[in-house]
This record gives C-alpha cells, structure tokens and sequence, in this order.
C-alpha cells in the first residue's frame, strides 16, 4: 500500500475563506485594561498568536515558553509539532509588532501583557507551556480549538462550514491579498512547498467586501 496516496492527491478543504478582519474587528473591541480579567486576556492573545503566526493549534501547544526570545518588535520560540518531531526539525514561531493605529490587534503587545499576567500563575506543572489555564494547567489542542472556534463565531463566522485550522488559510489570504511577498508568507507558515501555498491556504476572501479594520498589514 505504500505510496497509495499519490494516486488520490488531497484536495483543499476550502475553495473560499473568510476575512479575517471580521474576527480583528471582534477582538479590537475587547480592551487590555487593568481589570482585565485573565482568561479573556489568554483568550484574545491565543487567538492573534494563532493568526498571526499562522499557527497550528498543536504549534501553541508546543511553543516553548522557557525559549521564548523577546524584543520592542517581535517575540519568537521554538515549536516541534508532531510531524516536525519525527524528523528533529525544529521550527521558530516568530510574531511582529503592529504599528499603533492597529494596537488592539497587536500579538506582540498583547503577547507581552499576557506572559506578565501569567508569570503568578505558573506551577510546575505548567511545563514549558506558553498558554496556562488560570490554574497553571497547560492548554491541550481541543482547548485551543474551542477557544478559537468561539472567538471565529462571535465575530460572525460560520463554524458549521470552518474550523479552528482554518485561521492558517484566512491570515495567508489576507496577507497576500495586501501584497505581502509569497516566500514571506510561506516562512510565516512554516511551509515547505509552494504548491501547498497554492492549493490549500490561499483563498478567495469571503464576507466583508468593502475595506477591511486591518488594511495594510507591515510585514517584513
């Protein structure tokens, strides 16, 4: 049976995908204030990251918090998920700092704000776990996909139709619908062929159809 699959080539899953400035719009109406509670701090930040990093649910997982490097601009750590761990290659998730009028989508800032909110919540049982429940347990995969999955339903999207992986095609689509240089996007994702660029994550955006909340997205 070896070498099956090459005779029923997999097809995308999706032939559009939805704007993510839907979800932007959502997210830039919770506010990072003092009283601010925990869980919709880890909330939000879960799912900028996610988006942003053009992340796996499973990438999150394994982030390494103890590897974290963090600057003004950017926060990136090592990531092995479970295809990548079975050949030793170790991947960066690396996320950028947006510019001020698009600070209430920031993931580097509300990253920032979110590991300080953390630091007394972390147990040795935490591990070396990015994202921690309130009490210091680490997030699992169906965590992250619920978290995501209500976060894609309150800004409107039907998650009948898309799941919680489906934020790595809509944040691919919309970069590379503001013009961000393919190879970049396809770093981004941890991508290793083009034509799965091609075929699976970039999309036709559904939705919104005139503008957008982040228009111009500053990618280097």
């Amino acid at each position: 049976m070896t070498g099956i699959h090459k005779l029923r080539p997999s097809s995308a899953k999706y032939k559009e995908i939805w704007d993510a400035n839907q979800v932007f719009k959502h997210l830039s109406t919770i506010k990072v204030i003092p009283k601010y509670t925990y869980t919709a701090l880890l909330n939000k930040t879960l799912v900028l990251c996610k988006m942003f990093g053009l992340a796996r649910s499973s990438d999150l997982v394994k982030w390494s918090f103890k590897g974290l490097i963090i600057t003004i601009d950017s926060i990136k750590g090592p990531v092995i998920n479970a295809k990548e761990q079975r050949s030793g290659v170790v991947s960066i998730l690396e996320l950028t700092s947006l510019d001020d009028t698009n600070s209430q989508v920031c993931p580097v800032r509300h990253l920032a704000t979110y590991l300080r909110a953390s630091k007394g919540r972390r147990k040795p049982h935490s591990g070396d776990s990015v994202f921690i429940k309130n009490e210091g347990e680490p997030l699992q995969v169906n965590d992250i996909n619920s978290i995501v999955l209500s976060t894609l339903s309150k800004s409107g999207i039907d998650i009948v139709k898309f799941k919680s992986h489906s934020t790595r095609s809509a944040m691919a689509s919309l970069l590379l619908s503001n013009n961000v240089p393919f190879h970049v996007v396809k770093k981004m994702g941890r991508w290793k062929s083009n034509d799965t660029v091609d075929t699976f994550y970039d999309k036709r955006i559904i939705g919104e159809k005139s503008g957008g909340f982040l228009n111009t997205v500053q990618i280097s």
